[in-house]
């Protein structure tokens, strides 16, 4: 027996499916032994992503799940979109070669399986079919969780870029502000340099106290230039950085556009599967 449903064009991993949720019977081989189950397709082989669907439609606080190699064991739960009888199911999840998985679940009430000529067959397809489209609405919204991650990186990036120009354009304005003074400082030192070697050219003065001034002059005019050499040079070297991360910034931009784009694609595909 097997039953069709069109939920609509979904997009996984960058590729389109008319999403058919396939229900059917068939038999697995379960860790505990082969089973009778109801086999569906689905888009993930993540168990987890299963239990996490699966977890909205059981009653909380009756019966147990246990997840063991890969599969679950739900002894004594609750599934009321079959029976209010207590369930026991087993769970198990088999990748396929075209990027899906066959999802499949062995429904047991009072020791009986449920097939075809069970009376709570019908809804246990029907929950089969409900629970296709939450694992749909689990793995879409994992991937919309990573997207929206990998947009805030982006923006954080760009932020950071944004906050290193701006340092840089301060220390930038403050070198300036520094070579200013320095430049003021340096003509008061070269004038008294003068003064100093023309008593010295002429003689006058103490000649020990003089070549003693004149030494810390030189020391104070090599250091004043020396320290606006390098500010000049940071300052060009601050312009060029400033550049590139401009041209990073552009580049994290047009990224940002077209991630902005992928989230609101993965928004709308979730918006239609819900």
């Amino acid at each position: 027996m097997k039953k069709l449903i069109a939920l609509g064009l979904i997009l996984f991993s960058g590729y389109t499916y008319a999403q058919q949720v396939k229900v059917e019977n068939a038999k697995y081989k379960f860790i505990s032994g082969e089973k009778h189950a109801l086999k569906v397709n689905i888009f993930t082989d993540d168990i987890k992503d299963i239990l996490k669907a699966f977890q909205k439609e059981l009653e909380k606080n009756v019966g147990t799940v246990t997840e063991q190699k890969k599969e679950l064991i739900l002894d004594n739960v609750q599934i009321k979109a079959i029976t209010e009888d207590k369930i026991d199911a087993y769970v198990a999840v088999k990748k396929t070669k075209d990027n899906t998985s066959e999802l499949y679940i062995s429904f047991e009430i009072n020791n009986e399986i449920i097939e075809p000529k069970s009376k709570a067959y019908k809804k246990a397809e029907q929950f089969m079919e409900k629970l296709s489209k939450d694992i749909s609405i689990v793995v879409i919204e994992k991937e919309l969780e990573k997207e929206e991650k990998a947009l805030k990186k982006l923006e954080d990036k760009i932020k950071d870029l944004e906050d290193k120009n701006k340092k840089l354009e301060q220390d930038s304005k403050d070198r300036e502000e520094d070579i200013k003074k320095n430049k003021n400082k340096l003509k008061e030192v070269s004038d008294e340099l003068k003064e100093v070697n023309k008593k010295m050219n002429s003689g006058k003065g103490k000649m020990d106290k003089l070549a003693k001034d004149k030494e810390k002059l030189d020391k104070d005019h090599e250091k004043l230039t020396d320290k606006m050499s390098k500010d000049e040079k940071k300052i060009k070297d601050n312009k060029k950085d400033i550049e590139s991360n401009n041209n990073d910034i552009d580049k994290l931009k047009n990224d940002v556009k077209k991630q902005e784009k992928v989230v609101s694609d993965v928004t709308d595909k979730l918006k239609a599967v819900k």
